[in-house]
């Protein structure tokens, strides 16, 4: 059996695609598509509509913008009344950075500074933002940590060991390498050390194992998770890996399994998270391209017992698969003039949760996984399109574990959805 068709080659930058610029099958916007999940609230953020990352906390919505509507920064919310959602504050950002993710460390608000390949503000200096929230509503900056290259891309935080761990860049290496930070003091940061896989750091003659041609240009850390000492990664277009973090001073590179490189899965991929109290692995990949160009992304859990020794066991798809071409036997998610598969998944997920992940086009999907030789989807929902927005392309997932509400954002201007699971 041959490999799958990329109709275009694995590409590292993740493309603002604008709306309508692909073809699509849709007469207009699709209907709202939903089981076991009622609709709570929404808001449209104040027009701004579009949203990338999201964090809730005691009654505060904070949604970091996408950027596809010409907005950047980030919109606060009171859901304290979640079906009635109410803007608090705008902080507007330059466009010519992404601050599209956020996080809260204590009494913090991070967010990153990923200076854009296009822009020419040579004041801008990618990095990383603090804030500090003792007035919740309204955040105020109080450091910035300017790094090399185009800044940080993504920042998780490590809560047992008080560390962050960050994708940037660093000058000398080929894309996004790990940063780790000591932030018992969370308004000043201390960098312990950078690691990256073997052939990223071609500034030091490094030779990469990988063929640039076949993989395409981006091998590169997306995303860092902890799972106890050690650091788990995913590399864009290079698979998954992990780092021995227990001296995060001197981070030790342990192994990397890459299946797009080996049998052309996917290559994208974002998340490789092993949830507290689970010896499973949820590994998820990014759709990167219009109307299944690429084989959509999706998910992979691995047997993680043995650490040092990753086993893949069981994938989940919504939607049934032809195995030869890895694309949906239903045509219609691959005519829709956008992505479709999938992206985010709810990071603050215990062994005992759900799992929460936005599948762009075909909404938000809620799997129980505590089988996970057999995962189940238990729910879903699809939001309704608009005269402008003909369909979703959900984006990021956050469940309030005070209220059980879930809170998706939409990555094309959509709006926030507030959801309650009935299943």
């Amino acid at each position: 059996m041959p490999k799958p068709e990329y109709k275009i080659l694995p590409r590292a930058l993740d493309t603002m695609v604008p709306i309508t610029e692909e073809p699509t099958a849709l007469t207009g916007p699709v209907a709202e598509d939903k089981k076991n999940v009622r609709v709570v609230g929404h808001s449209d953020l104040s027009g701004w509509g579009d949203t990338f990352q999201i964090q809730v906390r005691d009654g505060l919505a904070y949604v970091a913008a996408s950027g596809a509507n010409g907005h950047n920064g980030l919109t606060i919310l009171d859901v304290s009344n979640p079906a009635k959602p109410k803007v608090v504050n705008q902080i507007s950002d330059p466009p010519g950075a992404r601050t599209h993710k956020i996080l809260l460390v204590g009494d913090v608000l991070y967010t990153n500074s990923e200076k854009r390949p296009e822009s020419d503000d040579p004041e801008l200096i990618g990095g990383m933002r603090m804030f500090d929230l003792s007035d919740p509503a309204d955040p105020r900056l109080i450091n910035y940590i300017e790094t090399e290259g185009r800044g940080i891309h993504r920042p998780v935080h490590d809560r047992k060991r008080d560390l962050l761990y960050c994708s940037g860049f660093k000058d000398g290496c080929r894309g996004k390498v790990l940063w780790t930070y000591d932030v018992k003091e969370p308004a000043s940061p201390e960098l312990l050390s950078q690691c990256w896989i073997e052939g990223q750091n071609e500034g030091a003659g490094e030779t990469p194992s990988w063929n640039f041609e076949e993989l395409g240009w981006g091998v590169w850390l997306h995303e860092a998770n902890p799972f106890g000492d050690y650091a788990t990664c995913g590399f864009w277009n290079g698979g998954i890996a992990m780092f021995d973090m227990a001296d995060p001073r001197r981070p030790e590179f342990k192994w990397r399994h890459n299946p797009h490189e080996t049998h052309g899965w996917p290559g994208c991929y974002h998340t490789f998270l092993v949830p507290p109290g689970s010896d499973f692995a949820i590994v998820v990949t990014e759709c990167v391209t219009m109307n299944c160009a690429h084989p959509p992304a999706f998910v992979t859990f691995y047997d993680m017992r043995n650490p040092l020794a990753p086993l893949p066991i069981s994938t989940f798809h919504p939607y049934e698969i032809d195995p030869d071409s890895m694309r949906p036997k239903d045509d219609y998610w691959c005519q829709l003039g956008a992505r479709y598969g999938a992206h985010n998944v709810w990071l603050d997920m215990t062994a005992k949760d759900l799992m929460y992940i936005c599948w762009y086009g075909a909404g938000l999907r809620i799997v129980d996984w505590s089988n996970p030789f057999r995962p189940k989807e238990v729910g879903h929902f699809i939001p309704a399109g608009n005269a402008e927005r003909w369909f979703t392309q959900s984006n990021d997932v956050f469940v309030d574990t005070s209220t059980g509400l879930i809170y998706l954002g939409d990555r094309w201007g959509l709006g926030l959805y507030i959801l309650e699971f009935t299943g």
